[in-house]
């Protein structure tokens, strides 16, 4: 399955401070950002899985065939 991604545009300057000035805050667009992020790693874990397992099966099959 395909998941479309969807880019973060960049933050907006002006009087919008949503963090606080030691950077101790975390913006609402930089946890958008970070979520996304997570979601593409779980899905490459994912596939790496997958792929690790077809391999792994094909390669007992060749092993049990000579």
């Amino acid at each position: 399955m395909v998941k479309k991604i969807r880019l973060v545009d960049a933050p907006k300057t002006g009087d919008e401070k949503t963090g606080s000035s030691d950077g101790g805050g975390t913006s609402p667009e930089l946890m958008e950002l970070l979520k996304s992020m997570d979601w593409k790693l779980w899905e490459l874990l994912q596939i790496g899985q997958r792929l690790e397992k077809e391999l792994m099966d094909a390669g007992s099959n060749t092993n049990k065939s000579k």
